[in-house]
């Protein structure tokens, strides 16, 4: 859980936003001639802005030097087997569970430990790195852009805020990725040709195509409905598995050669986190805690609730009122509640201090007038340990005077946690075996019991629940985990 204003964010990217006139060239990629109101530096410069950001909001870097350093070797061999080797090139795996991969313009590449934990050969990896590097080297950020201001603004300057780039930065502060734009049927089925292309010069078996495409058929929708998984980022252009063995075919080339890496890939995974990781925060029912920044708070009961990496959300069930927890970017509780008051858009109304569960803090009622109609809320500073953190509550004004109790209730909620059945949690985790013997999937089971469902291990391994596995297989299973129940 991160602080991060997506307002701000689009603030520091708009001076690289600034349209220069249109130009007509080939794309290296794709042998296309297009119009680009987006140039080369201005998609490195919306990259390079945005990374931070993207990192910090997915969780993190995932804290493995030799995991980075082992996908980041692998995506720059690809890369500089690309059409647009000069990029300044970034790979970086990312500490979150969904089943996901994204590029942003300019060659910032991620993928999500949740993706890598369903991978089981090197060859699947450069697939995925393949497909991301052919989003870039075919500029489908940028094209999307330039057919949006084409459409708004004809061949003329300005700025490059369409409506989906507002919409994303909006969704940001509910805890979605910043995706600047979500690509088409075309595109994933040309970053699909594209990464075919990169990983067969990189001399790695393309069937490794193929069998990540199906698990990801198999895994969807792979996400919440708040966070998108990789389908709601790559939408389905068609069967792209059955697609990439009619492409190995029409080839003409034996690719019997060519490196898959299995055994030696997964080895990697050991010890890998697998899912949510509490020490990032869990719920039970509507309490949250978080054990290592050591406090806790309860939502109402009946709300609907989400932790992300920027923040913990909450919602009613009539969504006529919501709740949010983040950082604040202040050192003192006094201080943030000035900044928020004195912020374009917010009336602010009664303001006051109280101490809560022993913690300084500050509150303030206000209103803000947005698209959607006017919302009234109240906002909370709270000191604790070295940070100060924000309880935001708002909802329409006509139904606000009903919801504050309820909402003020939780926030008072907030106190430290220092109780150990709380605080002592670990994550699940990969654990790889060498199968001793032949032995069918449910048998592998009970000899290596997971604390992940049957139908789970068999997703991440790949494997249908009534087959044969040989003996010396390598075989992921589930271990470890530990939250408190209740």
């Amino acid at each position: 859980m991160m602080f991060w204003r997506a307002r701000a964010l689009l603030r520091s990217l708009a001076p690289v936003l600034l349209l220069g006139l249109a130009a007509c060239a080939t794309n290296p990629a794709t042998g296309r001639r297009e119009i680009s109101l987006v140039s080369e530096s201005q998609e490195i410069a919306m990259g390079r802005q945005a990374d931070p950001v993207i990192a910090a909001q997915m969780g993190g870097l995932y804290p493995d030097s030799g995991l980075q350093q082992y996908q980041r070797g692998i995506g720059l061999r690809l890369a500089a087997l690309s059409e647009r080797p000069s990029l300044p090139w970034s790979f970086k795996l990312l500490d979150d569970e969904l089943i996901n991969a994204f590029a942003l313009p300019g060659g910032y590449i991620y993928i999500t430990r949740g993706i890598l934990a369903h991978m089981n050969s090197e060859a699947e990896l450069a697939a995925v790195l393949g497909h991301e590097i052919g989003h870039v080297t075919a500029r489908h950020s940028a094209n999307q852009i330039t057919r949006a201001q084409l459409a708004q603004l004809g061949l003329g300057v300005g700025m490059i805020f369409s409506e989906t780039i507002r919409d994303v930065g909006q969704a940001a502060s509910t805890g979605l990725q910043l995706l600047f734009l979500k690509f088409g049927r075309d595109d994933e089925r040309e970053a699909d040709e594209l990464g075919f292309r990169y990983m067969t010069r990189g001399q790695y078996d393309p069937n490794g195509m193929t069998s990540i495409m199906t698990m990801l058929d198999a895994s969807a929708p792979g996400g919440s409905d708040e966070i998108p998984g990789w389908l709601s980022t790559h939408p389905d252009p068609g069967d792209r598995a059955e697609t990439n063995r009619q492409r190995i075919a029409s080839s003409g080339q034996d690719y019997s050669a060519y490196s898959i890496r299995r055994d030696a890939f997964l080895r990697r995974l050991d010890g890998l986190v697998w899912g949510e990781d509490p020490r990032h925060g869990y719920f039970l029912a509507t309490r949250f805690l978080h054990p290592t920044l050591a406090f806790e708070v309860t939502f109402p009961t009946g709300w609907r609730t989400q932790n992300s990496a920027l923040s913990v959300q909450a919602m009613n069930a009539s969504q006529d009122a919501a709740m949010s927890l983040s950082f604040a970017s202040a050192t003192r509780a006094a201080d943030a509640l000035r900044g928020f008051v004195s912020a374009e858009g917010i009336t602010a109304g009664r303001t006051w201090r109280e101490t809560v569960n022993g913690l300084e803090a500050q509150f303030a009622e206000f209103a803000a007038q947005t698209d959607q109609g006017q919302l009234r809320g109240v906002v909370a500073y709270i000191e604790h340990g070295n940070a100060v953190y924000q309880l935001l509550g708002y909802g329409t004004a006509q139904r606000w005077a009903a919801n504050q109790p309820t909402t003020l209730t939780s926030m008072r909620t907030f106190r430290r946690l220092a109780d150990r059945r709380y605080t002592d949690v670990e994550p699940q985790r990969i654990a790889i075996v060498s199968l001793p013997r032949a032995m069918s999937f449910g048998e592998f089971m009970q000899a290596y019991p997971s604390t992940a469902p049957a139908d789970r291990i068999a997703t991440i391994n790949q494997v249908a629940q009534n087959e044969a596995l040989p003996a010396g297989r390598l075989m992921k299973r589930v271990v470890g985990g530990r939250v408190p129940t209740q």
